[in-house]
């Protein structure tokens, strides 16, 4: 496949999210997430750090193996 797809930045960064913050959650299920003083959920320390490496991970896959991209890209 050499055709690249672009897709809306934001509709990508949701769909790495999504997957990535359930795999994080899986990993770390209840140490996962805590309510920060502005009312936002936040990754704590080690899950913060996995879901950063995990997002990079499967941005990367779908860039390069579905040759799915951010229309930031182009």
């Amino acid at each position: 496949m050499k055709d690249k797809i672009y897709i809306d930045n934001s509709r990508f960064m949701e769909l790495i999210d999504e997957i990535v913050t359930q795999i994080t959650e899986a990993e770390f299920k209840e140490q996962t997430s805590k309510l920060a003083e502005n009312g936002d959920w936040v990754l704590q320390g080690e899950a913060q750090d996995f879901y950063n490496e995990k997002y990079k991970e499967y941005e990367n896959l779908f860039n390069n193996i579905a040759n799915i991209l951010s229309d930031a890209r182009q």
